[in-house]
Parts: C-alpha cells; sequence; structure tokens
C-alpha cells in the first residue's frame, strides 16, 4: 500500500474533550468490511466517561502538599497523620517524585514528625526515610544534611514496630553509600549495630544487624576490620545455637561470621577456646545434617571450619 493509501489518524488529544473525540475516531473505523456502528455518545454515557478519565489524572505536586499540609498542622490527629505519611510514602516510591518531594520543602516535615507522640506517626515517617533514601543518592545526601541519622539511631530503642523501621531507614541511607557510612560510623553507629545482638527479644532487629554486618564486611574491608576490632566475633559466637529447622537468624549470623574472618586476627579470635566455636559449629553441623531445610547453615559451618581450624 502507497503511503497516500494508509488511513489517516487521528490528532493526538491535549484535552478531555478532544480525548472522546480521539478515542471515538481511532476506533470506528476498526473493521470496514462491516457498516460503521459509531454513533453519537449520550450525555450521561458521555460524562460517566468524563469522570471516570479524570479519576485517573492526579496532580502528584498537589496531592504531597495536602499531605504536607495535615502534617504541619498541630491540630491534626494520628490517624489523619498516619494516612497522609502513607500518600507521601507511596507516591515517593518513584524516585523522581522522591527528588521533588525535597524540592517543594517536604522533608521540613521529617524530624518533627520522628519526635511526634504519636507512635505510627513515628514508625511512618521512619519507612518514609528509608523510601526516600533507598538507591537515591540526592536525597540520602540531604537527609544526612538534615541529621535525621542520629534520630534514627535513637528510636532503635522505641518501641519495637518503630526500632525495625528505623533500622530499615538507617540501612538505606549508609548501605552502599559512602557519606552515610562515613556519618553512621561517626556517630557510633557500629557499636550501636552490635549491641543489638544481645536483644534476644528484638529477633528481626538482630537479624537486620547480621545482613548489615555482612554488607559491610564485603564492601567496605576497613570497616570489617573496624568491626573485628569492636568484638563483632565474639559477639556473634554467643548466640549461635544449633536448629534442627532452617532459621533465618542462624544462618544471617553464620553469613555474617563467614564475611568478618579475612584476616589473620579475626582468624586468631575466632580459635580463642573461651568462645568454643568449633564445638558450636559441630553441634549446628550436627543438628542440620541430612535436612534440605538446613543445607545452607550446615555449608556454612562447614566451611568456617575450614578456614579457621585447618
Amino acid at each position: 500500500m502507497e503511503e497516500d493509501d494508509q488511513p489517516r489518524q487521528p490528532r493526538q488529544p491535549h484535552n478531555y474533550q478532544a480525548l472522546l473525540k480521539f478515542a471515538m475516531e481511532a476506533t470506528k473505523d476498526e473493521d470496514r468490511t462491516e457498516p460503521s456502528r459509531f454513533e453519537q455518545m449520550d450525555p450521561e454515557r458521555r460524562r460517566f466517561l468524563e469522570e471516570a478519565l479524570k479519576s485517573l489524572t492526579v496532580d502528584v505536586i498537589e496531592e504531597l502538599n495536602k499531605a504536607m499540609d495535615i502534617l504541619i498542622k498541630a491540630e491534626a490527629n494520628e490517624e489523619e497523620q498516619v494516612h497522609a505519611l502513607e500518600v507521601v510514602t507511596n507516591f515517593v516510591a518513584d524516585i523522581d517524585t522522591a527528588n521533588d518531594f525535597f524540592k517543594i520543602g517536604g522533608f521540613c516535615i521529617l524530624l518533627p514528625c520522628l519526635n511526634s507522640k504519636y507512635s505510627e506517626v513515628r514508625s511512618g515517617t521512619a519507612e518514609l526515610i528509608a523510601e526516600l533514601a533507598q538507591n537515591n543518592p540526592f536525597c540520602q545526601k540531604h537527609l544526612l544534611d538534615l541529621e535525621v541519622l542520629p534520630k534514627l539511631i535513637e528510636l532503635l530503642s522505641d518501641e519495637p514496630e518503630i526500632a525495625s523501621h528505623s533500622f530499615h531507614a538507617i540501612s538505606c541511607l549508609v548501605r552502599s553509600y559512602e557519606p552515610g557510612l562515613a556519618s553512621f560510623i561517626e556517630i557510633g553507629g557500629l557499636e550501636c549495630m552490635l549491641g543489638l545482638i544481645q536483644c534476644k527479644d528484638q529477633e528481626k532487629l538482630v537479624i537486620k544487624s547480621m545482613f548489615l554486618i555482612s554488607s559491610f564486611s564485603k564492601d567496605f574491608p576497613p570497616v570489617r576490620d573496624e568491626l573485628v576490632k569492636l568484638n563483632a566475633i565474639e559477639r556473634i559466637t554467643t548466640i549461635l545455637e544449633p536448629k534442627s529447622d532452617y532459621d533465618t537468624l542462624l544462618e544471617q549470623s553464620l553469613s555474617a561470621l563467614s564475611s568478618l574472618i579475612e584476616t589473620e586476627d579475626a582468624i586468631q579470635r575466632c580459635r580463642n577456646s573461651t568462645i568454643n566455636l568449633r564445638e558450636k559449629l559441630e553441634k549446628i553441623i550436627l543438628a542440620g545434617k541430612g535436612k534440605e531445610e538446613c543445607q545452607e547453615q550446615v555449608e556454612y559451618s562447614q566451611a568456617l571450619i575450614g578456614k579457621i581450624f585447618k
């Protein structure tokens, strides 16, 4: 078919009225072998379609500003503030929107909300910070400038859910982001993280700590060596217990321990008879041997014995 014989395409729409016309013109010639059934849309159906189309179009900046107004107003109750935080968090999952949120002054709500008297507001704000910071150097920088990191560390001693969300926010601020990690170390973050290992009643936090230890050790050897000096190996060893089923904490602890033993100092610490590491690893192997769900726990333990006690 020659170019001149191609069916003419309707002009692209620029408003709701044009969009309606575009949709009708684009579909009326779909089947040229059949008589056209194109009819003028009745007013009621037209209004319904217009409203449906409008509902699909959201002014994101306007919605963010509305949420900010709620969070700034002292008279808003806990439920209203939590909902406003959820609205913002959903929008800033898009990295460009996260950056826009900073540009319209949205970060001004963060510290006041972290200090809120409402526990769910503190928790929701930590979640929001995690969303803003994740893989976003622009927001990470401005969050550090705002000095949210010390407050997030403080919230690790808050209620379990708040502490968990705060740790996630910290992780998003410091993992694979050197300026964030430097700030974390400067304010005693490593010591705080290692202190969490002994929190037996907060297993989620301990697991998160083990994951972050592994991440730091693999990505930043100087930080790994500092963790060893801060007795990370001895602390981790105290919580190693044999399990006959899959256990997330045990696996993450063994993974963290494996990431730390890259120097002679670390290996010598593991050989110290006072921590009974070899005996503990052998018990883990015995408890999980032959069980598919325990395979990684067994393999980690075997590898550790092979590397430390060869």
